[in-house]
């Protein structure tokens, strides 16, 4: 952590939390793997609580939904989780999407989608990004056009059947790009760097 940026009130203990710009890792998201540099986290001394202040949520989990499409390994479960989450599906909404159980879908979240089932997947965030790019007045993903998300998509379709391994994969996720995909709307993305471990 670097020197105190700020200080508030603890929601818990009602003590001191002090504000300093470091690390955070991400877990409200649902992947473990997140860490988040260089935000304001507020820690309690008294209690240990923390408060992070997470600028562009929205923007970033399009990203890691963006990166973990274009993953060229199978999807981790906690990964298969978080498109389902990010999607806006219900463990019932989206077996009844794959023609499956609800047991099979949380089952996957656990190990992880087969190959086929993945692509699928992978086309239902595709055509969400897709639906927020062509039917938004103003886009939240700036510089992504339909067809690379589809391209991309394509590309990585192609390679899935010579990696049958399942593996969480290193992404970095700096300002600069967040600024290149942000349409500077509410967005405080130039402080944010996430990388995915």
């Amino acid at each position: 952590m670097t020197t105190l940026v700020s200080k508030s009130r603890c929601y818990e203990c009602g003590g001191t939390m002090n504000g300093q710009k470091g690390a955070y890792r991400y877990r409200e998201c649902g992947l473990t793997s997140v860490t988040l540099k260089d935000i304001l986290v507020y820690r309690c001394a008294n209690c240990g609580a923390e408060v992070p202040e997470i600028p562009a949520a929205g923007l970033l989990h399009r990203m890691i939904a963006f990166r973990l499409v274009c993953k060229k390994k199978l999807l981790t479960g906690s990964e298969a989780r978080f498109l389902r989450k990010f999607c806006g599906y219900s463990v019932n909404e989206l077996a009844e999407i794959l023609g499956s159980s609800k047991q099979v879908i949380w089952r996957w979240e656990k190990e992880g989608y087969g190959p086929d089932t993945e692509r699928v997947v992978r086309f239902l965030v595709v055509a969400k990004l897709t639906r927020e790019l062509v039917g938004a007045p103003s886009s939240i993903l700036k510089n992504v056009s339909v067809e690379r998300l589809i391209g991309d998509l394509e590309e990585t379709l192609k390679m899935l059947d010579e990696n049958k391994t399942r593996a969480s994969e290193n992404y970095e996720i700096s300002p600069e790009e967040i600024a290149k995909f942000s349409t500077g709307v509410g967005e405080e993305s130039n402080e944010l760097v996430a990388v995915l471990q």
